[in-house]
């Protein structure tokens, strides 16, 4: 049976996985940007979670709150740019969310994917619908909220944000970028999936794939 709450360890090796996979897919995700961008996003993803792997040997007992708030930062910090602003905006509301916790529940998962799209928003002013990162974070967390709800588990709370950040950053293909660089290829615009929102969808799928390591020796009843 699947626990009802992460450790801090926990949450560590999460990320670990989180950023191996990711650089993994850094290729796509330049790929998908050089269409519609600058073409940076795959550098930066290398650079940033680079600098995470190697922070996070460093923060062994930190609460959840402060090791995301951290990661959020030597993230930016390794790749400073407009979206390692936003991982960064992501990380610190996501954190601000949970405040002290030494423990995270389902809820507080919830709660973070929310305050992360609420800083998003705020910051870069945009919404749903503007071709962003957006149009696959607000469906995930609608999505995880229903699924907690029902008494989903980790795993399965993300499963589902995962699959509904999928569809969300599908959805980008046909929009007009209405937000950065992109807004100014116009018409040219559509047809391309928005490479943030892209990269929603394969964070939460990696995160996904990083808790069906977690044993049961593992979990903090």
């Amino acid at each position: 049976m699947q626990a009802s709450t992460l450790n801090v360890e926990q949450i560590r090796r999460v990320f670990r996985s989180i950023a191996k996979a990711m650089k993994e897919k850094s290729d796509e995700l330049r790929i998908l940007d050089a269409a519609c961008g600058d073409g940076d996003l795959g550098i930066t993803v290398t650079k940033g979670f680079t600098a995470i792997e190697k922070r996070l040997d460093e923060l062994v007992g930190e609460p959840p709150g402060r090791l995301l708030r951290t990661l959020g930062i030597t993230f930016n910090n390794a790749a400073a740019s407009t979206f390692g602003v936003f991982f960064a905006t992501a990380c610190m509301y996501a954190a601000k969310s949970i405040k002290e916790k030494d423990l995270i529940t389902v809820e507080d998962l919830c709660a973070m994917l929310k305050s992360a799209g609420d800083g998003i928003a705020t910051r870069g002013q945009a919404k749903v619908g503007d071709k962003t990162i957006l149009d696959a974070l607000v469906p995930a967390q609608q999505a995880a909220a229903s699924a907690a709800e029902a008494g989903g588990t980790f795993s399965e709370v993300l499963a589902v944000a995962a699959t509904a950040a999928k569809k969300g950053a599908e959805s980008t293909r046909e929009l007009l970028p209405k937000k950065g660089r992109a807004r100014w290829l116009g018409e040219q615009g559509k047809g391309v999936l928005d490479p943030g929102a892209t990269f929603v969808y394969m964070f939460l799928d990696a995160c996904c794939d990083a808790l069906k390591f977690q044993s049961e020796e593992q979990v903090v009843p």
